[in-house]
């Protein structure tokens, strides 16, 4: 399985958890998936989902200042390939030391000045 994959994975479960699995049932959730045509997701789910998203992968993912960028237009239009690309990228960005919220942990292979402890 692919990291790409496991972000798809993660983020339809997010969806059944937002929407109910009983709707998901219905409709197979794939990157081609629209939240607006498909999904019908409301605005009241969309904040649902970023606080999902935030707990999930911390600062790291910050779905406000996504879809700010965003005209109307491309916000009705997106799907949850949009958002699982969009993930990755953020994710290939942040590095493998970053923990989810930027807690502890966060950015750990921080650099001593060689001799500091000299």
């Amino acid at each position: 399985m692919t990291a790409g994959n496991d972000v798809l994975d993660e983020v339809v479960a997010m969806l059944a958890e937002v929407v109910g699995e009983d709707f998901l049932l219905e409709q197979e959730v794939g990157p081609d998936t629209s939240f607006n045509d498909d999904l019908a997701l409301e605005s009241i789910e969309f904040v649902a989902l970023a606080e999902k998203l935030q707990l999930r992968y911390g600062a790291r993912i910050e779905f406000a200042a996504f879809i700010a960028g965003m005209d109307l237009d491309q916000i009705m239009a997106m799907t949850v390939g949009d958002l699982t690309t969009y993930i990755e990228s953020r994710l290939a960005a942040s590095g493998p030391g970053d923990a989810p919220g930027g807690g502890p942990g966060a950015g750990s292979e921080a650099s001593v000045p060689s001799g500091a402890y000299a």
